[in-house]
């Protein structure tokens, strides 16, 4: 085999990456299908925090064991990012949780008000006698990645 033949092999086997040089044209990747959740509002970093998503209103925004998944991160100062990997175009809509003592849920009084920070989609406010909606909560995703903006409340 000639030298200018091997080195054209050796070369083509090269992933796109390496051989990609300054202003040269991307190779086209798959696109991301991610939700991306931006904690921020955060007092501490203690705890940790928990981000579930729904694709329905039953069990929005508190109950975890209805939400499609919940994912748990540590902050770091004082912001946290959740991320949903691999989720279908549709309507979800997010809440979050600064679980400080770990104990894997909100703590709230004997009347149900959260005694640790929370938040939601579209950051709405609780309601005059309960949590957000989930309709005032919920967001469109077309697909690829979206990045959601969510401040804690207490």
């Amino acid at each position: 085999m000639s030298k200018s033949i091997w080195v054209a092999v050796c070369v083509s086997a090269l992933p796109a990456s390496v051989l990609a040089q300054e202003g040269d044209v991307p190779v086209e990747e798959k696109p991301v299908a991610a939700i991306v959740v931006e904690v921020s509002g955060l007092k501490t970093d203690d705890g940790q925090i928990g981000c579930a998503i729904f694709s329905r209103e039953e069990g929005f925004p508190d109950e975890i064991e209805k939400a499609d998944k919940q994912v748990l991160v540590k902050s770091k100062e004082k912001k946290a990012t959740c991320t949903f990997n691999g989720w279908k175009p549709g309507t979800y809509a997010i809440s979050v949780m600064h679980d400080i003592d770990m104990s894997g849920e909100l703590n709230t009084s004997f009347v149900g008000k959260p005694k640790e920070p929370w938040g939601v989609s579209n950051n709405a406010p609780a309601q005059r006698f309960g949590p957000p909606v989930f309709n005032d909560c919920k967001f469109k995703y077309d697909g690829g990645k979206k990045t959601l903006k969510v401040k804690l409340q207490k």
